[in-house]
């Protein structure tokens, strides 16, 4: 059986709005997902890495039932894959006073999964075991080599990163896998 590892934060769900949401309350602006177009985020917006996470831990402690998934059939799509055959993994690098909530949201949302996969340093996730992962970040993607294969999630961030394998929808799998 294949491990198909998933990110969570802009795969299955789709932080990166209400990141934007609660950065315009602190800093009274009015910029929307697409105007992120780097994940370099303390260039974009001139503001310190630890402001940066300090939004996303808020998101996920306060309002992560608010955090849409990135696809109205998010829980269709991964109970499918794990149908045809694949253990399902979410991979995803994140604080740890998050975790119960990640866990929440999962349950949500009925996202399948056979494992959840918490890194806490900075690890890199192409030497957690996995055949196929599924990232939105460049940076996750770039070590991996065959015969497993790293598929780009499409974001405003990445859109001009030269990548061969990219999806704008989780069901577009069925074509790479």
């Amino acid at each position: 059986m294949k491990t198909l590892a998933i990110d969570l934060d802009s795969v299955l769900a789709d932080t990166m709005l209400l990141w934007a949401d609660e950065y315009n309350k602190r800093r009274n602006t009015n910029i929307g997902k697409n105007d992120i177009i780097s994940w370099e985020l303390p260039e974009v917006f001139n503001m310190a890495v630890e402001e940066i996470s300090e939004i996303f831990t808020h998101i996920w402690d306060r309002r992560w039932k608010e955090i849409p998934p990135t696809e109205p059939d998010i829980a269709k799509t991964t109970n499918l894959l794990h149908k045809r055959g694949y253990r399902i993994s979410i991979l995803t690098k994140r604080f740890r006073p998050s975790v119960v909530n990640v866990a929440k949201w999962l349950d949500l949302y009925n996202v399948y999964c056979d494992d959840l996969l918490f890194v806490y340093d900075d690890r890199p996730k192409g030497e957690y075991p996995f055949d196929i992962l599924v990232d939105d970040a460049p940076v996750n993607l770039m070590n991996i080599r065959r015969p497993r294969k790293g598929i780009l999630y499409n974001q405003p961030w990445n859109k001009d990163f030269v990548w061969p394998n990219r999806i704008s929808n989780l069901g577009q799998l069925n074509e790479l896998i």
